[in-house]
Protein backbone atom coordinates (compact mmCIF):
# COMPACT_ATOMS: atom_id res chain seq x y z
CA UNK A 1 0.00 0.00 0.00
CA UNK A 2 1.57 3.26 -1.22
CA UNK A 3 -0.02 5.50 1.42
CA UNK A 4 1.24 3.34 4.29
CA UNK A 5 4.75 3.25 2.82
CA UNK A 6 4.82 7.02 2.33
CA UNK A 7 3.67 7.61 5.91
CA UNK A 8 6.27 5.20 7.30
CA UNK A 9 9.03 6.85 5.28
CA UNK A 10 8.19 10.20 6.87
CA UNK A 11 8.16 8.97 10.46
CA UNK A 12 11.85 9.83 10.74
CA UNK A 13 11.10 13.54 11.08
CA UNK A 14 8.43 12.81 13.69
CA UNK A 15 10.88 10.84 15.80
CA UNK A 16 13.67 13.38 15.41
CA UNK A 17 11.44 16.37 16.17
CA UNK A 18 12.93 17.83 13.02
CA UNK A 19 11.46 20.34 10.61
CA UNK A 20 8.07 19.76 9.05
CA UNK A 21 8.47 19.78 5.28
CA UNK A 22 6.58 22.44 3.32
CA UNK A 23 3.45 21.28 1.49
CA UNK A 24 1.39 22.48 -1.45
CA UNK A 25 -1.20 25.04 -0.28
CA UNK A 26 -3.93 23.50 -2.45
CA UNK A 27 -3.43 20.10 -0.79
CA UNK A 28 -3.70 21.71 2.62
CA UNK A 29 -6.82 23.64 1.65
CA UNK A 30 -8.56 20.52 0.29
CA UNK A 31 -7.77 18.61 3.50
CA UNK A 32 -9.01 21.59 5.56
CA UNK A 33 -12.31 21.57 3.66
CA UNK A 34 -12.61 17.79 4.01
CA UNK A 35 -12.31 18.06 7.81
CA UNK A 36 -14.91 20.85 7.89
CA UNK A 37 -17.34 18.83 5.79
CA UNK A 38 -16.80 15.75 7.95
CA UNK A 39 -17.61 17.71 11.08
CA UNK A 40 -20.79 19.02 9.47
CA UNK A 41 -21.91 15.57 8.32
CA UNK A 42 -21.08 13.60 11.46
CA UNK A 43 -22.80 15.13 14.52
CA UNK A 44 -20.38 13.64 17.07
CA UNK A 45 -17.35 14.93 15.12
CA UNK A 46 -18.24 18.57 15.78
CA UNK A 47 -17.42 18.28 19.47
CA UNK A 48 -14.51 15.90 19.35
CA UNK A 49 -11.56 14.58 17.47
CA UNK A 50 -11.99 13.52 13.87
CA UNK A 51 -9.92 10.66 12.53
CA UNK A 52 -9.71 10.33 8.76
CA UNK A 53 -8.09 7.40 7.00
CA UNK A 54 -4.85 8.24 5.19
CA UNK A 55 -6.33 6.89 1.97
CA UNK A 56 -9.06 9.54 2.13
CA UNK A 57 -6.46 12.22 2.81
CA UNK A 58 -4.40 11.00 -0.13
CA UNK A 59 -7.43 11.36 -2.41
CA UNK A 60 -7.53 15.06 -1.56
CA UNK A 61 -3.84 15.61 -2.25
CA UNK A 62 -1.53 15.64 -5.21
CA UNK A 63 0.49 12.55 -5.98
CA UNK A 64 3.41 12.09 -3.59
CA UNK A 65 2.12 14.63 -1.06
CA UNK A 66 3.51 14.31 2.47
CA UNK A 67 0.35 13.40 4.39
CA UNK A 68 1.98 13.73 7.80
CA UNK A 69 3.23 17.23 7.04
CA UNK A 70 -0.17 18.23 5.68
CA UNK A 71 -1.90 16.80 8.76
CA UNK A 72 0.47 18.53 11.17
CA UNK A 73 0.13 21.89 9.40
CA UNK A 74 -3.66 21.51 9.28
CA UNK A 75 -3.72 20.82 13.02
CA UNK A 76 -1.70 23.98 13.73
CA UNK A 77 -4.03 25.94 11.46
CA UNK A 78 -7.05 24.56 13.30
CA UNK A 79 -5.66 25.71 16.64
CA UNK A 80 -5.11 29.23 15.30
CA UNK A 81 -8.63 29.15 13.87
CA UNK A 82 -10.21 27.96 17.15
CA UNK A 83 -8.41 30.69 19.10
CA UNK A 84 -9.78 33.38 16.77
CA UNK A 85 -6.32 34.39 15.60
CA UNK A 86 -7.33 34.06 11.94
CA UNK A 87 -10.53 36.10 12.15
CA UNK A 88 -9.13 38.79 9.84
CA UNK A 89 -8.66 36.13 7.15
CA UNK A 90 -11.91 34.22 7.46
CA UNK A 91 -15.48 34.37 6.32
CA UNK A 92 -17.48 31.78 8.20
CA UNK A 93 -15.33 28.66 8.14
CA UNK A 94 -13.62 29.71 4.90
CA UNK A 95 -10.09 31.05 5.05
CA UNK A 96 -8.37 33.32 2.58
CA UNK A 97 -5.96 31.52 0.26
CA UNK A 98 -3.08 33.57 1.68
CA UNK A 99 -3.49 31.68 4.98
CA UNK A 100 -2.99 28.32 3.27
CA UNK A 101 -0.01 29.64 1.32
CA UNK A 102 1.60 31.00 4.47
CA UNK A 103 1.07 27.95 6.69
CA UNK A 104 2.10 25.58 3.88
CA UNK A 105 5.60 27.04 3.79
CA UNK A 106 6.05 28.47 7.30
CA UNK A 107 9.13 26.96 9.00
CA UNK A 108 7.89 24.50 11.64
CA UNK A 109 9.35 21.90 13.93
CA UNK A 110 7.47 18.84 15.15
CA UNK A 111 5.67 19.56 18.39
CA UNK A 112 3.06 22.19 19.16
CA UNK A 113 5.41 23.84 21.66
CA UNK A 114 7.85 24.55 18.82
CA UNK A 115 5.24 26.51 16.82
CA UNK A 116 5.35 30.29 17.28
CA UNK A 117 1.88 31.65 16.44
CA UNK A 118 3.04 35.26 16.76
CA UNK A 119 5.81 34.74 14.21
CA UNK A 120 3.37 33.02 11.87
CA UNK A 121 0.79 35.81 12.17
CA UNK A 122 3.49 38.43 11.60
CA UNK A 123 4.59 36.66 8.45
CA UNK A 124 0.98 36.36 7.30
CA UNK A 125 0.36 40.06 7.90
CA UNK A 126 3.51 41.07 6.03
CA UNK A 127 2.68 38.80 3.09
CA UNK A 128 2.15 40.64 -0.16
CA UNK A 129 -0.97 38.52 -0.70
CA UNK A 130 -2.55 39.58 2.62
CA UNK A 131 -5.78 41.48 2.41
CA UNK A 132 -8.11 41.18 5.40
CA UNK A 133 -11.55 39.94 4.38
CA UNK A 134 -14.20 42.60 4.61
CA UNK A 135 -11.91 45.49 3.68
Amino acid sequence: MLVRWAAMANLKYLKSKGPVPPVHPDDLKRVWVMFLETRQQVPTAASGTVGIDARLLAQQCSSGADLLAISFRRAMLEELFKQGLLNDWREGDALHDSVFSAIAAFPMQIGAEAFDPDAFLEQLRSSTAWRPLGL
